[in-house]
């Protein structure tokens, strides 16, 4: 008798296992947050993949899965993520915790600085964003930490065809609070000097200012394209605060 109901747990178990094993991911899909939707959904929960992926209804592209199993014993849902798309990726690891708090690390990403937009507005600044989050944590769909670098190529101003360089922002999750997020921007390799400071903050708005200063030997096109921002120091600098909300 007792052999009888051992062979009966060991056959719900694994009847049990292969179910949760093959859960479809429209499953997974159902339970994105709003304003995340994915669209030709195939596999299952742990590894799968969807034709897009859509945020706030820009389109990110294609979209691929893989769950890491050591991730369920530390109590955490990980997958190994990757976004492909014709002019770009990202991709790395992303973790649900049991707290509801959601995390990213080891994120690598090469987009262009329009992707987050649903239309490409005549406004639009135009460029390359590429870099590494080193971590990242969510709560409340709000970051409360990160800690990453990234790199701005070939930079141009809304609306024009010329390239000002590109640029560093660096953020360092010692100078993060539960109100703001504080990247150092600087300028690598630009016909511009920049220096300046990136405030994200949790009212989903950010801040960037700073000070820019045409290089020595830049073109005359390079100093007008700064010359929107008013009258230049006795030093040669000009002041730049630019907002908005994301």
């Amino acid at each position: 008798m007792r052999q009888t109901r051992l062979l009966v747990l060991v056959g719900v178990a694994v009847f049990a296992a292969v179910i949760v094993a093959t859960l479809p991911a429209s499953l997974l899909a159902s339970r994105l947050p709003s304003d995340l939707a994915v669209e030709g959904v195939s596999g299952s929960i742990w590894n799968g993949a969807a034709d897009e992926v859509r945020l706030r209804g820009a389109p990110l592209g294609s979209l691929t899965w893989n769950v890491e199993p050591a991730a369920l014993l530390r109590g955490s849902l990980a997958y190994h993520v990757e976004v492909l798309r014709p002019d770009g990726f990202l991709r790395g690891r992303v973790a649900a915790t049991l707290s509801g708090a959601l995390e990213g690390d080891a994120l690598d990403l090469d987009l262009p600085i329009t992707a987050l937009h649903p239309e490409h507005a005549d406004d639009a600044w135009g460029g390359t964003l590429t870099g590494r989050i080193e971590h990242l944590r969510l709560e409340g769909g709000w970051p409360v930490a990160l800690t990453g670098s990234f790199g701005i190529a070939h930079l141009r101003p809304p609306g024009s065809t010329l390239e000002i360089g590109g640029y560093a922002i660096e953020f360092d999750g010692r100078a993060n609070t539960a109100e703001q997020l504080i990247g150092r921007v600087r300028d690598v390799d630009a016909p511009l000097l920049v220096r300046g400071q990136l405030e994200i903050r949790h009212a989903r708005s950010y801040l960037l200012q700073g000070e820019v200063t045409p290089r020595p030997g830049a073109s005359p096109e390079v100093g007008r394209a700064v010359e929107f921002l008013g009258l230049p120091d006795a030093a040669g600098r000009r002041s730049f605060e630019i907002t908005g909300t994301f």
